[in-house]
């Protein structure tokens, strides 16, 4: 099944006149984290036209944060933001004999 075209929030869906700013923004915040432990933030917009009067809402824009990376979707462009790379140390490694735990 073929994807569904992302079609621009900023036009009008009666007369296809082009809004340049919306008259509100908010954002709505998941509940439940993803597969990777982030959270989506997302921003929605509601826009009036000025040549027809229709009004209407839309998401914005996505920012997924959390984990290692910040992920932000917005319109037809992906950009992610990753910390750098964290290097593991090495735990120390502690051995014990069943025999001295039980004497003890």
């Amino acid at each position: 099944m073929p994807r569904k075209q992302e079609k621009n929030i900023k036009i009008c869906p009666s007369c296809g006149t082009i809004v340049e700013k919306p008259e509100k923004t908010w954002h709505l915040t998941s509940p439940l984290p993803d597969a990777q432990g982030r959270i989506t933030i997302t921003i929605m917009a509601s826009f009036t036209c000025p040549n027809c009067g229709a009004k209407w809402k839309g998401v914005l824009s996505k920012i997924k944060v959390g984990g290692q990376e910040v992920e932000i979707e917005g319109g037809a462009k992906t950009s992610k933001l990753a910390d750098e790379e964290k290097t593991e140390r090495p735990g120390e490694i502690i051995e014990l004999d069943i025999d001295d735990v039980m004497n003890e």
